[in-house]
């Protein structure tokens, strides 16, 4: 069972990658880039959204509405040195589809299909990431057929509509539908995978190639590891412990300020400090069985410990409240 993790805007940056690389996922992906600014070469879609070590590890996902920036910004990443690149057909937010582009291409199959024809050649390996509805749509199967006909790299199936958002429960009865038709192309399934557990009870029974980790690797990279073990064994052997956590945490704040320099660093490492340290002040999590994911470490305060932190806007005190944790 393979385990990618996904293009998230705003999160699977150059810097937070560097760490997810350390939990040896089979495959990652850089954020999402827009066709159009990616064809107007835009300095950041280039140089920051784009900033990637090894290509060969490491894909990228593109969106847009409109075929020939698709056609062309596809071209534009494969000559990047991109060997798998993924078109987004997923992205629920409101500022996407309003312009054709994310959930909004499940109604536009022709315009899919022509892309898929126009860069079939080029040497890249191509796959797609759908949503199972949107709006009047609710025919996913169809792009299952459209990934077979191009001989796609695979097809990744997120088990919501773009109207759910992020909210209420991913059908996996569905990805389990759409995962035992009958395909040439390998498929994904995503949506609410954030425990080892939760994660082989959803896909058992599914016949999937592989799962693309998303939102519950936000903070938790450990659960990388923590779902091939379980998956292979039953048993997980990778703990995540407090020190780590913290020199985890320490780690990606450097990445940041080498990479975005001290003032971004020192704000968008805020929104991975709760959910690298939440695990530790949940008194509900249950850290003396088997299949624990964490150490027995608990402290009712560090919640508080924790904001006190992301409300600290000097680098070097930030740092040194972090280590002092």
């Amino acid at each position: 069972m393979k385990i990618y993790t996904a293009p998230m805007a705003g999160t699977t940056d150059y810097s937070f990658r560097k760490i997810l690389e350390k939990f040896e996922p089979d495959f990652l992906f850089t954020e999402m880039v827009n066709a159009n600014l990616l064809n107007r070469e835009n300095d950041t879609t280039i140089n920051e959204l784009l900033k990637c070590d090894n290509k060969e590890k490491t894909g990228t996902q593109i969106f847009g509405g409109d075929k020939n920036e698709l056609v062309s910004g596809i071209l534009k990443l494969k000559n990047f040195g991109f060997r798998k690149i993924n078109i987004n057909m997923g992205c629920p937010q409101p500022k996407i589809v309003k312009n054709g582009a994310g959930s909004a291409l499940l109604e536009n199959y022709d315009l899919v299909n022509q892309v898929l024809l126009e860069t079939q050649d080029i040497g890249a390996e191509i796959s797609i990431k759908i949503r199972v509805g949107y709006k009047d749509f609710d025919n996913p199967e169809i792009f299952l057929n459209l990934a077979n006909k191009h001989n796609l790299d695979f097809i990744c199936v997120h088990g919501r509509t773009q109207e759910q958002m992020y909210l209420g429960t991913a059908d996996w009865e569905i990805v389990e539908k759409l995962s035992k038709m009958t395909r040439n192309t390998q498929f994904f399934g995503n949506g609410d995978l954030f425990e080892p557990s939760e994660i082989k009870r959803k896909i058992t029974p599914c016949n999937l190639d592989g799962i693309i980790l998303s939102r519950g690797i936000i903070g938790n990279p450990w659960l990388i590891p923590q779902t091939r073990e379980f998956l292979q064994s039953g048993k997980i052997n990778t703990i995540q412990t407090f020190d780590e956590t913290k020199s985890l945490a320490l780690e990606h704040l450097q990445n940041i300020v080498e990479n975005k320099g001290e003032n971004k660093a020192v704000l968008e490492i805020n929104k991975f400090l709760r959910p690298y340290f939440q695990r530790f002040w949940d008194k509900n999590l249950d850290r003396n069985s088997e299949f624990a994911v964490i150490e027995n470490f608990y402290d009712e305060n560090l919640k508080s410990k924790i904001d006190k932190i992301i409300l600290e806007k000097g680098i070097l005190e930030k740092i040194k409240m972090i280590e002092m944790l």
